[in-house]
């Protein structure tokens, strides 16, 4: 939802690159994570950053035009691929505003028994708080893979807190540390340092 060629007044301080709080390092940390949850940690990363947009139309809190336009060093396109630490490979692209396709979130993982295909709705992207559909692709044909459903924005949130006030540990469930946000930022330090010298980097 960020980063397209409109930003809200209460939105400013993501704009410049040092702040620190931008496509990078919210929305794709967050979904990026989910994958390596997932799949397992990276290596070897290469990365391409961009400011496609360095000038963005302010609009106000209504999101009614100003008629003012506001400066973005931070960038708003990532396009980066790696080695999955157990094998395979991954390629990501990650980009502002909303999909005019209806694909703000489409992750397609390759097998050698079939295709996982999870996809999620409008704002999608936002993969921490939407959830998406799961399928199966095989040679006879796709199906629908049954996953408990969340019924509201909340649920992702409800069960985070669970997890942390214990619910969940002996099915598994886990709890995000310092630790592990940590790697994560030093993924995302590997991907800026990739895209501003054309290397391979690594985190772990």
């Amino acid at each position: 939802m960020i980063f397209g060629p409109t930003v809200n007044e209460g939105f400013l301080y993501a704009l410049p690159l040092e702040a620190g709080a931008n496509l990078v390092t919210i929305p794709f940390g967050h979904a990026v994570d989910a994958l390596c949850y997932v799949l397992g940690e990276m290596k070897d990363i290469s990365a391409s950053l961009a400011n496609n947009r360095p000038e963005l139309e302010l609009v106000d809190a209504e999101n009614k035009p100003t008629g003012k336009k506001v400066k973005k060093t931070a960038h708003d396109y990532i396009s980066m691929n790696g080695t999955l630490d157990g094998g395979g490979t991954v390629d990501v692209t990650y980009a502002p505003a909303l999909s005019r396709t209806g694909r703000d979130f489409y992750w397609e993982i390759n097998g050698t028994d079939g295709t996982l295909v999870l996809e999620g709705g409008k704002m999608g992207g936002h993969v921490q708080m939407f959830q998406p559909t799961v399928k199966l692709a095989k040679d006879d044909g796709v199906e629908d893979v049954e996953v408990e459903k969340a019924p509201d924005f909340s649920f992702n949130v409800g069960k985070a807190w669970d997890a942390w006030a214990g619910a969940g540990l002996d099915k598994g469930y886990s709890v995000t540390t310092w630790d592990d946000a940590l790697v994560r930022h030093k993924m995302i330090d590997a991907l800026y340092r990739s895209a501003e010298r054309g290397t391979k980097e690594n985190y772990l």
